[in-house]
């Protein structure tokens, strides 16, 4: 039993994004939804909350360092302009269950 001033370890993180065009908006909800992310848009709004996994290291992302996620954001923008986010809000959050 962890005691009362344990801080529990980060199981996922949550990223609160903006991109140009609604179309890319919804292309990025569906992409990060397949692979397993809990997902919410508002036209032009996506936010997610991605799970950690073992390319994560989870102990560094106070420090905002989660491999998997960046890689698959920069992988999907790539050079098209309609595709760079601007992030609005990012934090790990604590593992439910």
């Amino acid at each position: 039993m962890p005691s009362a001033g344990a801080v529990a370890s980060p199981g996922a993180y949550l990223i609160r994004m903006q991109l140009p065009a609604e179309r890319e908006a919804g292309e990025l909800a569906r992409e990060l939804a397949a692979l397993g992310a809990d997902v919410e848009r508002q036209g032009t709004v996506v936010t997610t909350t991605w799970h950690a996994s073992d390319a994560d290291h989870v102990h560094f992302w106070r420090e905002y360092t989660f491999p998997e996620l960046v890689f698959f954001l920069r992988s999907w923008a790539g050079e098209n302009r309609d595709r760079q986010a601007v992030v609005l809000e990012e934090r790990p959050v604590a593992a439910v269950g």
